[in-house]
Order: C-alpha cells, then structure tokens, then sequence
C-alpha cells in the first residue's frame, strides 16, 4: 500500500512538471509570435532642416518641374568629383569607393524593386540611398491608410558612366549629354509600373501612382529632393537634396 501511494505521488509530480513544461513552451512561442519585428538595416534622412540647411540653394515647391541645369547643381556639389569616363574604368574602382563609403550598392528590399538595369549601375551616394529608403518608407505607410501596400516602386536608372550616358542618348533622343546621374545622386522611379507583392507580377496603379506623386511632392517641399516628371520615359527623375548645417555659415 505504502509503495502504491509513493508510485501515485511520483506520477503525480511527473504530470505537474510536464505540464508546467507545456506551460512554459507554449508561452516561449506566443511571445516570439507578438513579439515586434527586427528593424531592418535601413537609414532615413536625419531631421536636418532641408530648408535652412540645404548645402546649395534651394526653396520649397509645390510642382515637380525641377529642370536639369537646378539638379545638376546639387549633383555637382554632393556627389563624385569625377565622373566615371568608361564602365571599366567604375568597375576598377569599386571596391575602393564601397571601402570610402562615396558610393553605397542599391539592393532591393521592402520598398522598392530593381528593373533589370541596361545603362546604369546599382550605386548612389549615402545621401541619396536615405532619400530612396525614406520615399520608400512613406509610400508605404499611405498606402497602408488605403490598403493598397501590396505596391513597392520600381527603380529604373541609377548611376551612369559617361560611356553610357553617349549610348543612351544614341539610342534615346531624349536622354541629355550632362546628365546628373553620372555623380551617384540621382535615380529614375517609373511610374508607369510597380511590383505587386501578392501577385508577384508587374502592373500599373492609380492608386500606387497618385500615392508615389504625392509623396514626392510632400519631400520637394521640405527640400529633400529634387525631382521632374519624365513623361517619355515614364519614370520620375529624382536627385537628392543634402543638409549639412555644420557647413553653413551664420
């Protein structure tokens, strides 16, 4: 009697440990379920007041109807001191303009898709990979207010080398000698058409199309970029703004 009354009370401590065991797994996985996402490895702007502190000129706007010889400005003072002569010659140099830190690679992520590019390479200036990732950021929280951030914008032309440059413009009428996105600091955004996400397909949107308008007119007006609609090519042409205060004198 004496042994079956220990055997039903080690069994019974047995079932209290396991259960406290089940206990405790099933909370490991309700916290990791709620639990808040990793930020990702993605930089904004600062809060650098763009208006007062832009490195060039500038005022506020309420059109994107920046003409090429204003961006170019900019281009000229913030990005590459030379632009690159041939593709060679880029490639050669890369390693040591990723080392520096001039030149930083544009990879696709939760905002935004890479078309397959022709005539550009995938590098920007840090300042202008934080002007792609904050024009990604709020598009997608607008969208998110109509339920329609299943959208990501697609990038079409980065930077150039001025041996593509002269063969885009062989090919393209439109495409001008002096062109900004020979320094890193522009890039074209089509919005002609976006990666659906859910779909895993390329579309036109209106509503994708009016919410990327709207937030480039909200940026051209804090002076965090420049920016001209092309309507030939279908894409907005866009060339960071930089704020450096400490550069500014009083």
């Amino acid at each position: 009697m004496v042994r079956k009354r220990r055997r039903k009370k080690s069994n019974k401590y047995i079932l209290i440990f396991i259960c406290i065991g089940i206990l405790t797994l099933l909370s490991v996985l309700i916290v990791n379920k709620y639990k808040p996402p990793k930020k990702e490895n993605i930089h904004y702007i600062s809060d650098c007041d763009h208006v007062r502190f832009a490195n060039e000129p500038i005022v506020p706007s309420n059109k994107l109807k920046d003409p090429n010889e204003l961006q170019l400005i900019h281009a000229q003072k913030n990005g590459l001191k030379k632009p690159f002569t041939t593709d060679e010659e880029f490639i050669s140099s890369l390693d040591s303009l990723k080392r520096n830190s001039i030149l930083v690679e544009v990879t696709e992520n939760r905002f935004y898709q890479l078309k397959s590019l022709t005539h550009s390479q995938p590098y920007l200036i840090p300042e202008a990979i934080d002007l792609l990732n904050e024009i990604g950021y709020r598009f997608q929280e607008k969208l998110k207010e109509k339920k329609y951030n299943n959208y990501r914008f697609r990038i079409t032309s980065l930077l150039r080398t001025e041996e593509a440059q002269k063969i885009l413009h062989h090919h393209n009428g439109n495409a001008i000698d002096r062109s900004t996105h020979v320094y890193g600091t522009t890039v074209d955004i089509s919005y002609k058409n976006f990666y659906n996400t859910k779909t895993d397909t390329i579309e036109s949107s209106y509503e994708a199309v009016q919410t990327l308008t709207k937030v480039l007119l909200e940026m051209r007006q804090e002076c965090k970029l420049l920016a001209v609609r092309e309507h030939h090519q279908s894409c907005f042409h866009i060339t960071v703004v930089v704020c450096r205060p400490e550069s500014t004198k009083n």
